[in-house]
């Protein structure tokens, strides 16, 4: 009888234990605008994997990377989330072409409703200059002048796009067409 009830005590502890791997991956080098619970955010891109962000890495826009990371089972939670990431090691950082394109959707709203106060604070989008733009405090945007127009349109009636761009240097970026 001793032997039935250290069985059912130990059973149950295997069967929710969090399960954890190692992993290589691999992180695209730009990020997206990812439609979250309240608001909009940036995350990664990772075709291999599930992951939009890695705790202790430093993502620098115009790299491509593989990384070796653990990947705990979290989840599902609430907003989707089944896996946390850390990282564990840089394998690789190559920096892309000074030719590479690449497309992304610019969201000028961060919430989905009007948070109230200060209105600032919904807007993803702060002017720098007459052609920069600052982007989810996170990435800068140069627009060239024959685009600006179009550009401040858009922002102006809190209407996103979809536009390719080039990379300029660190965390700036040129737009070259809206699509």
């Amino acid at each position: 009888m001793k032997k039935f009830y250290v069985l059912l005590f130990c059973i149950p502890s295997v069967l929710w234990a969090q399960q954890v791997f190692t992993k290589t991956i691999t992180v695209k080098p730009y990020m997206y605008t990812q439609n979250y619970e309240h608001f909009k955010r940036m995350v990664l891109i990772s075709p291999d994997s599930e992951a939009e962000y890695i705790d202790g890495f430093d993502f620098e826009w115009g790299y491509d990377y593989t990384l070796k990371v653990t990947e705990t089972e979290v989840g599902p939670l609430s907003d989707g989330t089944s896996y946390n990431y850390t990282l564990l090691s840089v394998i690789s950082k190559e920096q892309v072409a000074d030719t590479a394109v690449f497309k992304m959707y610019i969201d000028p709203l961060r919430y989905y409703y009007n948070p109230g106060g200060d209105d600032a604070a919904n807007f993803t989008l702060q002017q720098l200059n007459d052609s920069t733009h600052l982007y989810m405090e996170m990435l800068e945007i140069e627009v060239p002048v024959e685009l600006e127009g179009r550009f401040s349109r858009s922002i102006d009636h809190g209407v996103g796009f979809r536009g390719s761009f080039k990379y300029v240097h660190g965390h700036r970026i040129r737009l070259i067409e809206f699509l």
